[in-house]
């Protein structure tokens, strides 16, 4: 590992002013079970790590006014799996939360850290192979091993997001506070990613000096139904091959609203607006259900070995939407 300077911040205008001045060089640091790694590694080498742990007021699981939640970023994802009302009133963030990693690593892993995790591709993460988001000329995985990656989005580089929380929370209609040099902003978590086509060296918005502190959720659906399904290779410990989070609000027989997010699919966690529009108003049957999902992965565009992604997505949507 690289040397580096380390600063506990005491304040989150101590925590930014100490980023803004480290520029591309400084990094922050919540519970550290990503950061540690690509730093052992040298896929990250910064000049200076902020701890973002030392910040008062930036753990916590708050109920807002509206019957929402507040929670900040440096909450870890223990406490938002073993949280009460998440528990009774969101029971897909619940789920989500309880299905990351092991124990230990949700006792010690921040729900900003989830959120802004780095690729978990092993291209970008072996120094000694090329890979396009680490200054390369071309993606390894396009001619290599490409079973986990993109079917969705992809353009040059077909990494996948690794977060589980972020699909959940964005079928939730969560927004982020981010706190920076300009100021505070304010915006909705789908809009905190960006794929490679935006940028190809980075996963979310952030601009140096700039962290997120907060994530806001609002009340749930009126008699919605939830859903979190997870795929992955073992059950404890590992990452998603492909996930499901879906939120959806039924009247008689007919759906009024939904909203619909994949997981390890693509560079960022994919909303299915497609799916979305043609199930909103549509009656909750396994035929429109089908057409929908099918209309939905008709842009997929899997590599030599990852096609049985497309048939696995449709498969955890079926199920989440149908209840199946």
């Amino acid at each position: 590992m690289k040397s580096f300077s380390y600063v506990a911040a005491g304040s989150v205008g101590q925590a930014v002013g100490a980023l803004q001045r480290a520029g591309d060089q400084g990094v922050p640091v919540g519970g550290g079970t990503d950061l540690v790694g690509l730093m052992k590694n040298r896929v990250v080498t910064p000049e200076l790590v902020v701890d973002l742990k030392t910040v008062d007021r930036l753990a916590y699981i708050e109920e807002t006014p509206e019957g929402g939640l507040r929670i900040g970023a440096a909450t870890t994802v223990a406490d938002v799996q073993y949280h009460a009302g998440i528990r009774e009133r969101y029971p897909l963030l619940h789920e989500a939360a309880s299905r990351v990693a092991s124990q230990q690593i949700r006792n010690q892993g921040t729900v900003g850290g989830n959120l802004c995790q780095r690729p978990r591709c092993w291209y970008y993460r072996n120094t000694l192979t090329p890979c396009l988001r680490r200054d390369g000329t071309y993606c390894s995985a396009v001619l290599g091993d490409n079973r986990y990656h993109a079917i969705l989005g992809g353009a040059g580089c077909f990494i996948v997001h690794p977060s589980d929380l972020a699909p959940a929370l964005i079928a939730l209609d969560a927004e982020v506070i981010i706190e920076g040099p300009e100021g505070t902003k304010r915006m909705p978590l789908e809009k905190f990613f960006v794929l490679p086509r935006q940028d190809l060296h980075r996963e979310n918005v952030l601009k140096p000096g700039e962290i997120l502190t907060e994530v806001r959720v609002p009340p749930p659906m009126a008699g919605g139904r939830q859903a979190w399904l997870k795929f992955r290779t073992r059950e404890v410990w590992d990452f998603a091959i492909l996930s499901v989070a879906c939120q959806l609000q039924v009247v008689g027989t007919a759906i009024r609203d939904i909203r619909l997010v994949l997981g390890a699919v693509a560079p960022a966690p994919w909303r299915c607006h497609t799916a979305e529009g043609l199930l909103r108003g549509a009656q909750l049957t396994p035929d429109a259900v089908d057409a929908a999902i099918r209309a939905e992965l008709a842009r997929a565009r899997p590599m030599t070995h990852n096609a049985y992604k497309v048939d696995l997505a449709a498969e955890l949507m079926r199920r989440a939407i149908l209840g199946d």
